[in-house]
């Protein structure tokens, strides 16, 4: 719990040579890839920041806190979250737990899958990794309608490259800009912060989302 607070301390005072230090690297690591995991893999947790996060990853490396050798394992954590998604659709697809579960996703999220995979079909899994929620539902949806799996493997490997490349480089990149050399505590201040809004914003939405249910299902006196 103490290497928690040291690593929150850091980040917030932007100690870079902190962050740097192996055993902060290697957490930082573990709690992104962990992310990656939950967000893509359980609609539950779905809430959890991912693009935001990438974003992050992309500054940390190059500020040399996480090298280029985290990049193959962002995409692993995305490839096994979307997998495991799809294998909860394909073996719970006809029962009571699916539909509870999806049941968390917003119907507007729902109906963005199926347009997508109507009209489109299974290749939309790359367009799906770039809207939140949606990324969550789509391997569910997919592995219930008994979509092959070596197709879908396919297509996971490859969506997930084409996710988590461009906006770990996005981060690199913004990484080189004048403004941000210029305001450099001020962009870091937005990096960093960004996930956690994020992450509070979507906890809030969803107990409020969770009380609304409730209050629905109260019968009406």
């Amino acid at each position: 719990m103490e290497q928690f607070y040291q690593l929150a301390n850091a980040f917030m005072n932007h100690d870079l040579n902190t962050l740097s230090d192996p055993k902060m690297a290697f957490m930082i690591c573990g709690v992104i890839l962990a992310f990656l995991i939950l967000e893509n893999g359980f609609i539950p947790t779905a809430f959890l920041p991912g693009d935001s996060l990438l974003i992050l990853t992309g500054v940390l490396i190059y500020q040399d806190v996480l090298s280029l050798g985290v990049i193959p394992l962002l995409i692993m954590a995305t490839f096994i979250g979307t997998w495991l998604g799809y294998m909860q659709g394909r073996f719970l697809g006809h029962t009571r737990m699916y539909h509870r579960l999806l049941s968390h996703v917003e119907d507007r999220h729902k109906e963005k899958v199926f347009y997508l995979l109507d009209k489109y079909g299974i290749l939309t899994l790359i367009t799906a990794r770039y809207i939140a929620f949606v990324r969550t539902a789509y391997p569910y949806i997919v592995g219930a309608t008994e979509i092959p799996q070596g197709r879908f493997l396919i297509v996971n490997l490859i969506s997930s490259i084409m996710w988590i490349c461009p906006l770990v480089g996005l981060g690199y990149y913004l990484s080189h800009t004048k403004l941000a050399a210029e305001y450099q505590s001020q962009f870091l201040n937005v990096i960093i912060y960004l996930p956690v809004v994020l992450l509070v914003g979507g906890m809030v939405a969803l107990i409020w989302r969770w009380i609304s249910k409730r209050k629905a299902a109260q019968p009406r006196n």
